[in-house]
């Protein structure tokens, strides 16, 4: 089969390897669609933590193939999402805190490749009414549900959003469905903040012809927002959102920042304002639930171009350019 392995910085080749073959426990899932995810863009530019030689991709949707022992012959040909992990149900972590950062997870493999292999729990079987492209967009809505499940939602509360990509638009939608009353999309490029709309957005601004702290003022009653959630990456962005919020408001980093970013604030004002912080990484307890969740959701057009398994570098490239919103991987196009 083949496999687009990367060997640090911008270095990939297109390979051939071995058939694989399932062991038990687990499935093989014939590739349909990956998504471009920003980690994978960090990871080329030496942002995000990761070693060579590796195959990328964990944004993936697909058919399962073939089974190992311990699994059911019937999920042949099931339509499925594919976790990054698997969860034990039994470690601390699965039992307080996240199945996402299970003590003794095994991992499924990277998905830029025509298959993949994963733990059979790890395969979620989608909605009949679900395509597989859209599928594929799974992992990064579930890393926004599970933190917007995190937040307070206070009545009549007022959010905001800085950051119209997929991650941003999918905060967006699950805080406004979790009882936000009024949202904020902040975004530079007209296509990314438009979209917004049919995400749930109620008021559209755009940073370079105005300060947002001033806008939400203007639109609240001359107060803060309750929550501000930074959906880029930047930490001057999400300095941004602790200035934007009122006092004992909350501020959400989903956008994933450099390792050893540092975090441009005033410590006092954070103290004296009362504001908590909190960063949502993972994709908590949610996968399983989120294709049900993303299948309410009008997504036309949110994936913004397909390329071929061969081109993966050049969608690196787009994706971390900010071009569109999402692009995907069809391994076998």
């Amino acid at each position: 089969m083949r496999v687009m392995t990367w060997h640090g910085g911008s270095d990939f080749s297109l390979d051939r390897t071995p058939d694989l073959e399932a062991s038990a426990g687990e499935v093989i899932v014939k590739v349909d669609t990956v998504g471009v995810c920003g980690t994978d863009v960090h990871i080329t530019q030496g942002l995000f933590p990761a070693t060579p030689p590796k195959v990328l991709g964990h944004e993936g949707s697909g058919t399962i193939v073939s089974v190992g022992e311990d699994v059911d012959a019937s999920r042949i040909g099931e339509r499925v999402v594919m976790n990054t992990t698997s969860h034990c149900g039994e470690c601390q972590a699965c039992i307080t805190w996240s199945q996402s950062r299970c003590q003794n997870a095994y991992l499924t493999s990277g998905m830029f490749a025509e298959y993949a292999t994963a733990p059979s729990q790890s395969a979620v079987r989608i909605p009949d009414t679900l395509d597989l492209e859209h599928a594929a967009l799974t992992e990064p809505a579930s890393c926004c549900l599970s933190g917007a499940e995190m937040m307070r939602i206070d009545d009549n509360g007022f959010g905001v959003v800085v950051g119209g990509g997929i991650m941003g638009l999918f905060t967006l939608a699950f805080l406004k469905r979790l009882g936000v009353d009024r949202m904020v999309m902040s975004e530079p490029v007209a296509s990314r903040r438009e979209m917004a709309t049919q995400f749930g957005a109620d008021l559209l601004h755009d940073p370079r012809e105005g300060d947002l702290q001033e806008f939400i003022k203007d639109h609240n009653g001359g107060n803060g927002a309750n929550i501000a959630a930074e959906a880029v990456g930047q930490p001057n962005l999400v300095a941004k959102c602790f200035e934007v919020v009122r006092p004992r408001g909350q501020v959400l980093m989903i956008g994933v920042n450099p390792e050893g970013a540092a975090l441009p604030v005033d410590m006092y004002d954070i103290h004296y304002r009362e504001i908590t912080l909190k960063g949502a990484f993972g994709r908590g307890d949610v996968f399983a639930r989120t294709p049900a969740e993303i299948d309410t959701l009008d997504l036309d057009g949110v994936i913004s171009d397909h390329y071929d398994l061969q081109d993966v570098p050049q969608a690196i490239i787009d994706s971390g350019e900010g071009k569109g919103v999402k692009f995907v991987i069809k391994p076998h196009r």
